[in-house]
C-alpha cells in the first residue's frame, strides 16, 4: 500500500513538470521508500500497544503509534549509545554530548530548541543512562513537524555549529553537575564505589554515567565531534512518534527532513562477560549523613534474559512490602528505617541488591555496626531459605507486577518508550503483553532455582557508608570522587580512526521552520457529578486508555489546621497511620489483602487537605473499597505502630526530599541516569 501511495507522488510530480509542488512531496521523489518492518494491531483481551514499524535506507527505525486521545504527541529520538560505550580514560562522555545536544545547529540557535517547543506550549528534555541516550518533546499535535524537524537538525547538522565556547561552557556546567548532584548530596557516591567495585577495571560500568571530572578536563572539542560521527548516525537511532498523529503523515514528513541523513559508523552489538566477584569485596566511606548505609550487591543478569523476572518477582517477594522478610527484620524491628531488595538491570549485566539504611542504634540503645547489619542480612538470607516461598507470596508479586506494569498504557510516554527500548535491546517484535507474559510464566520453582543460582552462598561488594563521627569538623569534611583511570595513558581509538562529517544534501530549505498548522481544541471526556445523601460530591469519568479505577477523595484539612495548636506534624502522622493495620487487621494482614487484589490505597497530608488514593483493577473495586472502609472506619492506632511510624516519618521525609530534588533518586534506586534539564 505504501509503495502504490509514494508512486503516486512520484506520477503526480512527473505530470506537474516545473510546477510548484510541497516540500513533502518533492521530497518522496527524493529519498528512496521507507521498508515497513511490522505493524501490530490491537487485540481482544491481550495488552497489545499497536503500532507501526519502518526503516529508512539510511537505517533510522521509526515507530508510529497513534492515540487521538489528547491532541498531542510526543517525539522521541533514542540513540544507542550512552557510557557504556566509552573507554576507560575518557568517562562522562556520553553525558556531555547530551548537554551540547541543546546547544543549537546549523539551523537552530543556541538554545532556540528548547524556546521553541515552551512557546508552543510543549515539553522537551533528554537523559542518559549507561546503555542510550533519549531525547524527547512533547508538544501539541499542530506542532509536530516542527518537533521532527528540531531533532533532524541535531541529528544531521551539529557538528559545525560546535565551538570551542560552547564546549568550555558545557564543560563547566558538567562539572558543576558532577559536584552538586553526585559528590555533595548524601550518599551521592555510593552508584560510584559500587561499579569501581563490582566491574573489572575497563569494563563499561565501571565508571559513573557522569564520570570523572579529570577524564572531561582531558578531552578537547574534536573528541566531541569524534564521538558525534561514531554514534549519532541514523542507522544507531530510533525515531518513536506516538499520540495524535496520521502515520502517512508522519512518515512523509520523517522521510523529508531524516532521510537526507547519511547512515553513520556501524555499530555492533557488545559482548562483554557477566562480572564475577571471586570474594566479599568491602568498599568503606564516610559521609556528612545520620544513617550508616548498607548495599549488598549480587551480580545477576542483564536486561531481557531469561532470569530476570524470576529474580524480579524474587526481589519483590523478599523485600517489597510490609510482609516482607526484610521489612519484617529490619523496619518493623526498628532496626532501620529503611529496607529494600531490587534486581536493577542493565543491556550487559544485572545487580541484584539488598539496601538497608539502618539506625545508628538498637532500641535498647546499643550501637549499631556494620558488622552488625550484615550479619543480620545473612541472617536474614538463611531465614529466607528455610522459611521457603509459598504459591501464595508468587502470586502476590504476580499481581503486583502485573498492576505495575498497567502503568505503562496510562501515556504516550510511557508505551513509546516500552517500545523503543525493547526494539533496541532485543532487536526483535516485543509488546506489554510479552512483559505481562514472561512474569506470568515464572514459576516457585523458577525462584528457587535464581535464589540459589545467584544469592545462595555467593560472593558480594559491600558499599558501607557510615555518619561522620560526632567529633568530626564537619565545615572542613570534603567528599572526593575517585578516579581509578586519572593516570591511564590513552592511544588512538580504533573505532574512532578515519571518522569523517558528510553534510546531508537537501532540496528544500532546511533553514525554514515549518509552519505551525491549527490549534486542535482539547475534548474534554464526559464526566458526571452527583452528591451523597451526607454531603459528598462525587465527580467521576470514564476511560479506557488502561483497564484501572482510580479513585481521589480530597477531604478539607491539613498541615494549616495544626497552626496555633502546637501539635504540628498531625496531619502526616494521621496519614501515615491510616496507612498502617485497622481494628481487625494489622498492617501486615490489610497489606496481604490488597497485594492480593493488585490493589493500591495510600494516606497522604498537604497545607490545606488531606488526600486518599486508591488504584485497582475493575474487577477488583467492591473488595478495594471494603478494604478501604475498614481503613476509614475501623483505624488500628495501635501504640507500637504509632511509635514506629513517629521514629521513621521525620528522618524518611528529611531523605526523600532530599533526593527527589537530586538527579541521582539513590535512596530507592540507584538507577544510573544522568537527566539533562535544559
Amino acid at each position: 500500500m505504501k509503495r502504490i501511495i509514494f508512486m503516486s507522488l512520484i506520477i503526480m510530480s512527473s505530470l506537474r513538470g516545473f510546477g510548484q509542488v510541497s516540500d513533502i512531496e518533492n521530497v518522496t521523489t527524493f529519498i528512496p521508500h521507507p521498508k515497513l518492518l511490522e505493524k501490530v494491531e490491537a487485540k481482544e483481551g491481550e495488552m497489545i500497544i499497536p503500532y507501526e514499524k519502518w526503516q529508512l535506507p539510511n537505517g533510522l527505525t521509526i515507530i508510529l503509534h497513534e492515540d487521538h486521545s489528547d491532541p498531542l504527541v510526543h517525539v522521541e529520538v533514542r540513540y544507542h549509545v550512552g557510557s557504556g560505550r566509552e573507554t576507560a580514560g575518557k568517562s562522562g562522555f556520553a553525558h556531555f554530548f547530551e548537554h551540547m545536544m541543546f546547544q543549537g545547529s546549523d539551523n537552530v540557535g543556541d538554545d532556540e530548541h528548547f524556546k521553541i517547543i515552551s512557546s508552543a506550549g510543549g515539553q522537551m528534555n533528554g537523559y542518559t543512562t549507561n546503555d542510550n541516550t533519549v531525547y524527547f518533546n512533547t508538544v501539541p499535535s499542530n506542532n509536530l513537524e516542527t518537533a521532527l524537524w528540531l531533532e533532524a537538525d541535531r541529528m544531521g547538522f551539529l557538528i559545525d555549529a560546535v565551538t570551542q565556547d560552547k564546549f568550555e561552557i558545557q564543560r563547566k556546567t558538567v562539572k558543576n553537575e558532577k559536584a552538586q548532584n553526585q559528590i555533595n548530596q548524601p550518599y551521592g557516591l555510593s552508584g560510584e564505589l559500587l561499579g569501581q567495585n563490582l566491574y573489572p577495571p575497563g569494563h563499561p560500568y565501571s565508571w559513573p554515567v557522569i564520570g570523572y571530572v579529570d577524564d572531561l578536563d582531558r578531552a578537547d572539542v574534536n573528541d566531541l565531534k569524534n564521538f558525534f560521527m561514531r554514534w549519532y548516525g541514523p542507522n544507531n537511532a530510533i525515531l518513536s512518534v506516538g499520540g495524535d498523529i496520521n502515520p502517512k503523515e508522519v512518515l512523509d514528513m520523517a522521510m523529508k527532513y531524516y532521510g537526507p541523513i547519511p547512515r553513520g559508523s556501524e555499530v555492533k552489538k557488545q559482548r562483554i562477560p557477566l562480572p564475577v566477584v571471586p570474594d566479599d569485596k568491602y568498599s568503606n566511606s564516610k559521609d556528612d549523613v545520620f544513617f550508616p548505609w548498607t548495599q549488598m550487591v549480587f551480580p545477576s543478569v542483564p536486561r531481557f534474559h531469561r532470569d530476570e523476572a524470576a529474580l524480579d518477582l524474587l526481589a519483590d517477594i523478599m523485600g517489597d512490602g510490609n510482609n516482607s522478610i526484610f521489612y519484617k527484620n529490619f523496619v518493623k524491628s526498628e532496626r532501620a528505617v529503611e529496607s529494600v531488595v531490587y534486581n536493577n538491570t542493565s543491556e550487559l549485566a544485572g545487580e541484584f541488591t539488598i539496601l538497608v539504611l539502618a539506625y545508628p542504634m538498637l532500641k535498647d540503645g546499643t550501637p549499631v555496626s556494620f558488622n552488625d547489619t550484615e550479619d543480620q542480612i545473612r541472617k536474614t538470607l538463611e531465614e529466607f531459605e528455610k522459611t521457603g516461598i509459598t504459591e501464595k507470596e508468587l502470586e502476590r508479586a504476580k499481581a503486583k507486577t502485573y498492576s505495575s506494569l498497567l502503568n505503562q498504557m496510562g501515556s504516550v510516554f510511557g508505551k513509546i518508550s516500552m517500545l523503543s527500548e525493547s526494539y533496541m535491546l532485543l532487536g526483535k517484535p516485543y509488546n506489554l503483553q510479552n512483559e505481562i507474559d514472561r512474569y506470568n510464566k515464572v514459576t516457585k520453582e523458577d525462584l528457587v532455582r535464581v535464589f540459589t543460582r545467584y544469592i545462595k552462598g555467593r560472593n558480594a561488594v559491600f558499599v558501607n557508608i557510615w555518619p561522620l563521627p560526632a567529633n568530626e569538623d564537619r565545615k572542613k569534611f570534603k567528599k572526593e570522587s575517585y578516579n581509578p583511570n586519572a593516570e591511564l595513558k590513552i592511544g588512538p581509538e580504533p573505532g574512532y580512526a578515519g571518522l569523517s562529517y558528510t553534510k546531508p544534501e537537501d532540496n528544500f530549505d532546511r533553514s525554514e521552520k515549518p509552519a505551525q498548522k491549527d490549534s486542535k481544541i482539547a475534548v474534554i471526556p464526559d464526566f458526571y457529578r452527583t452528591k451523597l445523601d451526607n454531603g459528598i460530591e462525587i465527580i467521576g469519568a470514564e476511560s479506557k486508555e488502561v483497564p484501572k479505577v482510580i479513585v481521589l477523595i480530597n477531604i478539607e484539612g491539613g498541615h494549616l489546621m495544626e497552626l496555633g495548636k502546637g501539635e504540628t506534624g498531625t496531619a502526616v502522622l494521621c496519614a501515615a497511620m491510616l496507612d498502617e493495620g485497622t481494628a481487625n487487621f494489622t498492617t501486615e494482614e490489610i497489606s496481604a489483602q490488597l497485594e492480593d487484589l493488585g490493589s493500591s490505597i495510600s494516606f497522604s497530608s498537604s497545607r490545606a487537605s488531606s488526600g486518599i488514593y486508591v488504584s485497582t483493577l475493575p474487577a477488583n473495586l467492591d473488595a478495594t473499597l471494603k478494604i478501604l472502609e475498614e481503613k476509614l472506619f475501623n483505624p488500628g492506632f495501635r501504640e507500637e505502630d504509632f511509635k514506629r511510624v513517629k521514629k521513621q516519618l521525620l528522618p524518611a521525609r528529611f531523605l526523600i526530599s532530599l533526593f527527589t530534588e537530586s538527579q541521582y533518586l539513590v535512596f530507592i534506586i540507584p538507577e544510573r541516569t544522568m537527566m539533562c534539564i535544559s
